[in-house]
Parts: structure tokens; C-alpha cells; sequence
């Protein structure tokens, strides 16, 4: 899988990212939470991070980790989404709350395209799913409903992926100008433009050109504007300054 999402132009190479502290478990407030955990399923590893709780298990014990917090007070499912890696496989990970306990857990797993839903364990886990579904293109096995839910049916591809355009695709370019006009009015519409730092130098409704102001919606111009005189009436500055100024005396 190659990343081809948009990288920074510049990198400081002396610049080394921080790496966020991560405690033991045992003999902490949270050792008891995975011994319970431990006792059912095998866990791969644990840590403390920001104190949350934290843990990585197989997918295939996804169901019996979560029903087993559930049972232990952990009713809440705050958080549910996917990280896109590297190596083309999929970090997924669960962050739940207990009120009573007043305690954060975290639980990760790594899949390369499907996992168990536990949509019938917490029910917003429902849309959950179907977002990453969407986004990722990662299929949770048994889920009630699983379709897109922020892009069309019909979308080419999962915009969160790495190997997914920042602008788009294709596909993208021309998905409302087929929907709208049809493909055979693609030469006269042109494609849409998804370039988020691209600047009309033309379009003076959502555009100034610093210096060449001109009232909002009128053609743009070449000659560069009187500081003094820049608004539609011709407001004055009253006190012109001067451009250079000769010190006298120290103060």
C-alpha cells in the first residue's frame, strides 16, 4: 500500500516527535480491571496513557473483551474508529467509560479488512461500524445494516484511506457534474475543483488581491490601488503619512 495522501513540503530534520508516557499496569488503580479481562481472554499488551487504560487483544476476541467490560461496569461506548497503517491492515479501537468506577478503557485490535460487529453489545456501535465501513472500507462481520453513511451508495473508494487522494480520486472530479448535467456535458461544465489552497484571481466575491482591492463582485483590476482611496466612496485618509522620517534628536 503506498501513502499518497499530501505531505508537508518542508521537514525539520532536528525535530523528533515526543512520545506520550506510558506507565505500567500492575499495582496501579486499573490492575484489577484487566486481571477480569485476563481471566477470559488473552491480552497482547497494556499500558497506562493519559489515564486511560490501555490494551490490545485479537480480533477474534473482540465480542467476549466487550461483553466482559460491559459486565464489569463499563456501560458506555464513547468512541469507536479505525487508523489506516502502513502496512495496509487496519488499527480499530474501542474507548469505554464507567460512570460508577469513574475509569476510561481503551481497547485496540489490528484486522486487515473485517471484524466481528458489537453492535448487539452497545447499540450505538451501530453507526459507528457503518461510518468506518465508509470511510475505511472495513466490513463488521454480522452487522444489522451494514451500508455507507456519509457518502453516497454509489462513491468510488474510502476517503480515510492512505492510499485514498486528499482531493479525490477520479471519480470525484466529476461525481455532481454526471449527477447533475450527465457525462456528455463534461467538456462544457468542466471538472470540479477540489483543491482546497487553489486561489481565483478572477473571483472577487470570495477573493482580495492585496493592493488591487477593488468593491465586491466588480471585475478585478491591474493597476494597484491609492492607499489613500480604497474604498467604493473614496473614503480619505486624512493624515497622510510620510514614507521616511529623519530623527532629530535622541530622546
Amino acid at each position: 500500500m503506498k501513502n499518497i495522501q499530501k505531505k508537508v513540503y518542508h521537514k525539520n530534520r532536528f525535530y523528533k516527535t515526543k512520545e506520550t508516557k506510558k506507565e505500567e499496569v500492575k499495582d496501579s488503580k486499573f490492575d484489577g480491571i484487566l486481571k477480569v479481562v485476563e481471566a477470559r481472554i488473552k491480552v497482547l499488551k497494556s499500558y497506562i496513557e493519559f489515564n486511560n487504560l490501555v490494551f490490545y487483544i485479537a480480533k477474534d476476541d473482540i465480542i467476549e473483551c466487550l461483553i466482559t467490560l460491559k459486565e464489569y461496569g463499563f456501560d458506555i461506548l464513547s468512541e469507536m474508529s479505525a487508523i489506516h497503517l502502513e502496512d495496509d491492515s487496519f488499527e480499530i479501537f474501542y474507548q469505554l467509560l464507567s460512570m460508577e468506577r469513574r475509569f476510561r478503557v481503551r481497547v485496540k485490535s489490528n484486522t486487515k479488512d473485517n471484524i466481528d460487529s458489537i453492535s448487539h453489545v452497545f447499540r450505538n456501535a451501530t453507526w459507528c461500524e457503518r461510518e468506518a465501513y465508509d470511510m475505511f472500507g472495513i466490513k463488521f462481520n454480522n452487522h444489522p445494516y451494514l451500508k455507507r453513511l456519509l457518502m453516497p451508495d454509489d462513491w468510488s473508494g474510502h476517503p480515510l484511506r492512505k492510499d485514498y487522494p486528499l482531493q479525490g480520486d477520479e471519480d470525484a472530479k466529476w461525481y455532481e457534474i454526471d449527477k447533475i448535467f450527465g457525462e456528455e456535458y463534461r467538456i462544457n461544465v468542466g471538472e470540479e475543483q477540489r483543491d482546497s489552497f487553489f486561489i481565483n484571481q478572477d473571483d472577487t466575491f470570495n477573493f482580495a488581491h492585496i493592493g488591487y482591492e477593488v468593491p465586491k463582485g466588480e471585475p478585478p483590476k491591474e493597476i494597484e490601488s491609492n492607499i489613500s482611496y480604497q474604498e467604493n466612496s473614496g473614503i480619505f485618509v486624512i493624515t497622510k503619512f510620510d514614507k521616511q522620517k529623519q530623527l532629530t534628536k535622541r530622546r
